[in-house]
């Protein structure tokens, strides 16, 4: 087990981050005007990220193996060969008060630690006259002079450096076998930062347009949204990567189409836009999408990331480094074990997306008339994107006449088969099955829980192999991490002990933020579709040519049919990471 490292060395107040690029009197810079003279003695930055270290520690403490404190309790002798116990890392709690919960203030001046609740923050700023102190829990700079928390660009610096710092240590304390380079420094020098000063200006809003419905085209305007809205997308077309003005490929062009609709979507005019370009290549492109019928969302999705493929140059079969791949390609694996002689046979196929399936609430009579069962009413099961990936990778037996083991020589055999993922692609996307076609055309209506930040951690084939050999490990300790083993009474709930701590902890590599939503209203053929998308931190209701400001609560408590999420920690030279 790693251990903590120790205390940060000090901060170098001469170059700080907003004196790197902007030297003199940058003000906007600064959100306190109580902070600049504070600054320049340094102390305060340097116990701040002291005390952010402490809190990302103490937050993540269980993937780091740092436990909190426990009562001391003499050791025996036979306790004397015990393994040691992991590091300890206090609880946060005010000095004055046994308060440990809400907000819990640390003074950036001096080692005083205090409540909100209690105001024993507030009167140790009064008397002392310290102004600065940091919110505990989420690493907030809080001014007593202004009454409110404030934004500083060197604390916000401070701050993320040590977020990828934790990050680095509990993906290397995660995954001790991982060969491929997860994160890298970078440190301006006198060259970048000239050409910083020199292209750095206010830019207008740019990136937010309606699209206008040319004929039941909703669904390509969903569609085209969350293009506009990737983030992986928008850097690639930006920086002109697939420049329609220098491509050589004859006829219609996706990519040239996308290159288009990014230079309008930032070109800074405000009216709807009308992609009649877009939908014609589409049209040329993909013959069973022409014509003005309502199509669905997430064929026309597939549709255009096969043909932005097809006309990327030096696309290939197998570790193509087409924009498409590099952004949505993963790589899905399935096991199938013969329940007779344990054999394993794996398979690899290439997804660009996860289609889920989804259990249909339960009809219930009352009256005489059909009800279908609402949110808050009990259902066939639970109904969360969790759920949907707990049965997407749950085994599943297959038939007797389904597999015949290489080992065993046996036709006929029974056995299991399961799915994981084995390379987890930068950018996911989520089909939500609610459209049925088994008997007659259907749509499921059943609302789907689904959060703004995503672990995959549980559902990758390395997190599943950790955690079968963690489990194996503490059913031959008896069900104890530190080896000892268990009382005859405790024996019975042994196997649910080992399965609850061989739970592994979130991987940073795996944790994805959702940036955009496609739900789909009304019927199965005469139905509207809708999105809402995340821009510059804050999301917006799209309704083609419609714009308006949401809330991430809407955002949630939406009947999403598609779901777009984004690595919080991007791999480097994913290629090379397809081929570990």
């Amino acid at each position: 087990m790693s251990t903590v490292p120790t205390s940060p060395p000090p901060i170098n107040t001469s170059k700080l981050l907003t004196q790197d690029f902007f030297p003199g009197d940058h003000s906007m810079a600064h959100g306190c005007p109580h902070i600049k003279p504070h600054k320049r003695a340094g102390e305060i930055l340097s116990n701040y990220q002291v005390l952010t270290r402490y809190s990302l520690h103490y937050k993540h403490r269980h993937a780091l193996g740092i436990l909190p404190p426990a009562k001391k309790r003499p050791r025996s002798n036979e306790d004397q060969s015990a393994p040691k116990t992991p590091p300890q890392l206090p609880t946060p709690a005010c000095v004055m008060c046994p308060a440990s919960l809400g907000r819990i203030h640390a003074c950036l001046h001096c080692v005083f630690v205090g409540c909100w609740k209690g105001e024993h923050a507030q009167t140790h700023a009064q008397e002392t006259g310290h102004p600065f102190s940091m919110e505990i829990s989420r690493c907030a700079l809080y001014c007593s002079q202004c009454k409110d928390f404030v934004y500083d660009r060197d604390f916000d610096g401070i701050h993320n450096i040590e977020t990828v710092r934790n990050s680095e240590i509990i993906s290397m304390i995660q995954e001790p076998g991982q060969k491929r380079q997860r994160y890298s420094k970078w440190h301006a020098g006198n060259k970048e930062a000239a050409i910083i000063r020199a292209g750095t200006k206010p830019k207008i809003c740019q990136g937010l347009r309606g699209l206008r419905n040319m004929g039941s085209t909703c669904f390509m305007n969903v569609i085209l949204q969350c293009f506009i809205h990737n983030p992986l997308l928008r850097g690639y077309f930006l920086s002109d990567q697939h420049s329609s003005k220098r491509c050589e490929v004859k006829g219609d062009c996706m990519g040239c189409e996308m290159d288009q609709l990014f230079t309008q979507f930032y070109s800074g005019t405000k009216t709807p836009y009308g992609p009649c370009s877009f939908l014609h290549t589409m049209w040329m492109s993909s013959s069973e999408l022409a014509g003005y019928a309502q199509q669905d969302a997430h064929e026309f999705f597939i549709s255009a990331l096969n043909q932005i493929h097809a006309k990327s140059p030096n696309t290939k079969l197998h570790h193509c480094s087409c924009v498409i791949h590099k952004t949505f390609a993963g790589v899905l694996q399935s096991d199938v074990t013969c329940l007779n002689c344990a054999n394993v046979t794996s398979a690899f196929d290439p997804i660009l997306d996860i289609s889920l399936d989804l259990r249909p609430t339960r009809r219930s009579k009352s009256n005489g008339v059909n009800k279908v069962r609402g949110v808050d009413e009990k259902n066939d099961g639970p109904n969360s994107l969790a759920d949907c990936l707990d049965r997407y990778t749950h085994p599943e037996k297959l038939g007797t006449n389904e597999y015949n083991c290489s080992k065993c020589g046996k036709t006929g055999q029974e056995a299991t088969k399961q799915l994981s993922m084995k390379v987890l692609p930068p950018v996911l996307s989520f089909q939500l099955k609610r459209f049925e076609h088994s008997m007659g055309a259907s749509k499921i209506e059943t609302k789907i829980r689904f959060p703004a930040q995503l672990d995959m951690t549980q559902y990758t084939t390395s997190a599943r192999k950790l955690k079968k050999n963690k489990l194996a490990a503490l059913k031959l300790n008896g069900g104890s991490e530190t080896g000892s083993p268990s009382t005859p009474s405790s024996s019975s709930s042994m196997s649910s002990v080992a399965s609850a701590s061989a739970v592994l902890e979130p991987i940073p590599t795996y944790v994805y933020n959702l940036f955009a939503v496609i739900n789909h209203q009304g019927k199965m053929d005469t139905g509207h579709y809708t999105a809402f998308a995340k821009h510059r931190g804050e999301w917006f209701s799209l309704d083609d040519h419609k714009v308006t400001l949401a809330t991430q609560k809407e955002v949630l408590d939406s009947k999403a049919y598609m779901l777009f999420y984004v690595k919080q920690t991007l791999d480097y030279d994913f290629p090379n990471a397809v081929r570990d």
